[in-house]
């Protein structure tokens, strides 16, 4: 276990300050042992048997979003302001949940996404599956003043690509996509066109959603496969 952060602000011993922004929430700052850690992405590949053959032909069925494990620390030490490592914890579990005010079943009704953030390296924007919380150090009055957080994020939007003056490259100049608008959970006969058609009245904005979720064919979805629905901005 890392020796507590000095009074100056400077990280405990093996770890490094990283930050947690929540869409519409806030900025959480954190510490993050850079040692190790692993990004993890899957493909789905299908074989369907022909008579005579050896070896049936691959067809790729579909791509699942990017994973990561984050084991981050919070300490009282690094906040300023209002913040403290109980309303920092506060804010990840209220992430966790489904903003007041939104109607069950609809498509906006869905946790808000999750960016990390550590020196240079950027995460991708991405769901979180799985929070866990230990409180590890107390003041007298019973307040935490130090927390290990363990979670597990899902990637929700496409990872972006920096040019060699590192800005963000799109595919499309005059379209941006951001993620927030909802999530779409794909059923028998859905295409992405038809749910462009459903979500923005739009049947050729399918493209952003096929970005946003790294959808190579858009008239081959899987059912039951969440695909996020960006916001536009023109």
């Amino acid at each position: 276990m890392a020796a507590l952060a000095s009074s100056n602000g400077s990280a405990p011993t093996g770890f490094t300050k990283a930050t947690l922004q929540i869409d519409a929430g806030p900025l959480i700052e954190c510490y993050f042992n850079p040692t190790e850690y692993s990004i993890s992405k899957s493909n789905e590949w299908t074989y369907e048997k022909v008579t005579g053959t050896s070896l049936p032909p691959a067809q790729f069925s579909g791509g699942n979003p990017r994973q990561m494990e984050l084991s981050l620390l919070l300490d009282q030490t690094l906040f300023t302001g209002k913040m403290t490592v109980q309303a920092a914890t506060d804010a990840l579990f209220k992430m966790m949940e489904v903003p007041a005010g939104q109607s069950g079943g609809g498509t906006t009704a869905v946790p808000p996404f999750i960016t990390f953030q550590w020196g240079t390296v950027v995460g991708f924007k991405a769901v979180c599956t799985s929070l866990t919380v230990a409180y590890k150090l107390f003041k007298p009055t019973g307040e935490p003043i130090r927390a290990e957080v363990k979670m597990t994020l899902k990637q929700a939007e496409t990872a972006s690509t920096k040019s060699s003056h590192g800005a963000n490259q799109g595919q499309n100049p005059t379209t941006r996509a951001n993620a927030g608008f909802g999530v779409h959970t794909v059923r028998d006969g859905d295409t992405l066109p038809s749910i462009a058609y459903q979500t923005y009245g739009d049947a050729t904005r399918w493209r952003v959603i096929a970005e946003a979720n790294g959808v190579d064919n858009p008239l081959h979805l899987r059912r039951g496969t969440p695909l996020s629905l960006p916001k536009l901005e023109t």
